[in-house]
């Protein structure tokens, strides 16, 4: 599955659904938190995998999710 096939997959998952998706990798989100991040999945680009993922972009998920939760996904998965 291409990456852009992957963001619409999950955009089509209801919240419980990713809430366990995100379970299944250690990352324990609220309804509220994945409610924030869903509209992140438009920002994500095919670029972040050759540039890595930009500060901005980061600095979003950090004020959805906080530093140390941020820290710690991208430290085992980017």
């Amino acid at each position: 599955m291409n990456l852009n096939g992957m963001i619409a997959d999950l955009k089509r998952k209801s919240d419980r659904e990713l809430r366990e998706l995100a379970l299944e990798y250690g990352i324990q989100l609220s309804s509220g938190e994945v409610r924030k991040l869903r509209p992140l999945l438009d920002e994500i680009s095919f670029s972040f995998l050759w540039t890595g993922v930009p500060e901005p972009f980061i600095r979003k998920v950090e004020s959805i999710i906080g530093p140390e939760r941020t820290r710690w996904i991208m430290d085992q998965y980017l």
